[in-house]
């Protein structure tokens, strides 16, 4: 039974992400990329579209580190402006991967998602956790975020994480479902090693298996400068009586891959476990009281 304060959202939903080849460091062929992937989404009848992190860009820094400062915009900005429009008369909500620029600070960039919809621009959420030197470069040009939003749609609200985020704060996911998240994007540039489509693929599951929510994971495909990465993107969820299903995956070519997802099936799982009910919430909070007091 869909809980009252979800019953008057939609019921289902297309999800879809696109599995992008970034053209790395050319902003205007970005842009326009982007737009036709994804009218080709809306065309095809997704509700709501994930790209993966810093689509607009490319994720690879250059060797100075400026690249991602001279594309980055603020938020609202006229990228944002100009997907809006887009957005509206497709009716479709997108995530999208980009470098933001402080409003504030000029000097302060972020790795930023905004989501955009038939509303218009709803709002942005900022990686919190940034990859450091060796094997990542985020640190040196970019600055953490501080909040963990989650952001009104037709179909309920939604939840968004960026990549290491995603990937190795679980407690950020929990936190997007106690604040009502039933669906959690992941914008992500997972770059090719070994095994990482099994780790894309069980990673996103347990996700959702953890939270009772659907996940979708759109990662980047293909060569940018000297960086490659695997695609693979991948929406999950639970589908009673299973604990944890993959609805959708993308193999190592650019696509866009969609899932229709039912609420109502969701909630038969929730109903059935019935989790927040047998949570040990005051357990748990104890627990962090006393790992805060102990620091």
């Amino acid at each position: 039974m869909i809980p009252e304060q979800y019953r008057r959202y939609e019921d289902t939903v297309s999800l879809g992400c696109v599995n992008y080849r970034s053209i790395w460091n050319d902003k205007a062929a970005s842009l326009a990329k982007v737009k036709k992937l994804i009218t080709e989404a809306a065309q095809q009848g997704v509700n709501i579209l994930a790209f993966p992190e810093l689509s607009l860009s490319g994720y690879e820094s250059d060797e100075d580190n400026t690249m991602h400062r001279e594309f980055a915009e603020t938020i609202p900005g006229p990228i944002t402006e100009e997907i809006a429009e887009l957005t509206r008369r497709l009716d479709i909500y997108v995530v999208l991967g980009m470098p933001e620029r402080s409003a504030e600070d000029d000097g302060i960039c972020y790795i930023s998602c905004p989501l955009l919809g038939p509303e218009g621009l709803i709002g942005a959420y900022r990686k919190l956790h940034l990859g450091t030197p060796p094997l990542f470069r985020e640190s040196l040009c970019f600055t953490g975020g501080s909040r963990v939003p989650v952001f009104e749609t037709r179909y309920g609200p939604i939840g968004i994480q960026i990549c290491a985020d995603f990937w190795v704060f679980p407690e950020l996911c929990r936190i997007l479902m106690l604040k009502g998240a039933r669906i959690i994007i992941n914008s992500t540039a997972s770059m090719t090693m070994p095994g990482r489509p099994f780790y894309i693929t069980t990673m996103t599951a347990a996700r959702a298996t953890e939270n009772l929510v659907y996940t979708a994971s759109a990662n980047l495909v293909g060569k940018e400068n000297t960086l490659s990465y695997y695609g693979c993107s991948t929406i999950a969820g639970p589908d009673y009586p299973r604990f944890s299903h993959v609805y959708a995956q993308a193999g190592d070519k650019e696509e866009i891959i969609s899932a229709e997802l039912s609420f109502t099936r969701l909630h038969e799982f929730r109903d059935a476990l019935a989790l927040e009910k047998i949570r040990r919430s005051d357990v748990i909070d104890d627990e962090f009281e006393q790992m805060k007091r102990n620091i």
